[in-house]
């Protein structure tokens, strides 16, 4: 049972993504998109690093560095990076955020939280498979779900209408707005801000 709710140990986060062109402005690119904005935010340009075959930045926030980490091995792959990357750096689970996009939650809707199964989604069930951990904290996006399953793949390589997109933007510009609450492992209150209704 996973009973610390801090995020102390935060020293990565990673929004996943597809890196083709085609595809950037598609749902399944909505960690990309989070840390696109929190770079601009930040003021900080993405470095890529082909020894991690990933685009990175670092921030350092009261004398603690932090990464920022967009895998481009294609979101079905995203463990191998993410593992090289925290071997190398000496970096647990424990010690990172996956942002992504989720079916089962409506457009703009986030949940925070430690810990937990893929829920199906590939980029995870490859980050699970390789950290050997599902000891994470992870920023789950709603992005919504089509109405025949059969067409999930379809979906989440499409491009979200107008109004999702405007709620999925709200949702990603609100909790980087609460982004010193992620420096500084206030795990609690960001947890109660993010899962509940903003709206």
């Amino acid at each position: 049972m996973l009973k610390d709710m801090s995020l102390m140990s935060l020293q990565l986060i990673v929004g996943l993504g597809n890196p083709d062109k085609k595809l950037l402005s598609t749902r399944h690119n909505v960690g990309f998109w989070f840390l696109d904005l929190l770079s601009a935010k930040l003021g900080k340009d993405f470095d890529f690093q082909k020894k991690y075959d990933s685009d990175i930045f670092q921030y350092e926030k009261q004398e603690k560095l932090f990464h920022m980490m967009k895998p481009l091995s294609y979101i079905n792959n995203s463990g191998v990076p993410i593992k090289k990357f925290i071997k190398n750096k000496n970096i647990n689970p424990e010690n990172i955020l996956i942002i992504y996009d989720d079916l089962d939650l409506v457009a703009g809707k986030t949940r925070l939280k430690l810990g937990g199964g893929s829920g199906g989604h590939n980029g995870l069930n490859s980050i699970i498979e390789q950290l050997g951990s599902r000891n994470f904290w992870r920023l789950r996006i709603g992005i919504n779900k089509p109405d025949d399953k059969n067409k999930v793949i379809e979906y989440v390589l499409g491009k979200p209408s107008k109004e999702d997109k405007e709620s999925i933007f709200e949702s990603i510009h609100f909790a980087i707005d609460e982004i010193d609450d992620f420096f500084s492992g206030n795990g609690s209150a960001l947890m109660n801000k993010l899962n509940g209704d903003k709206k």
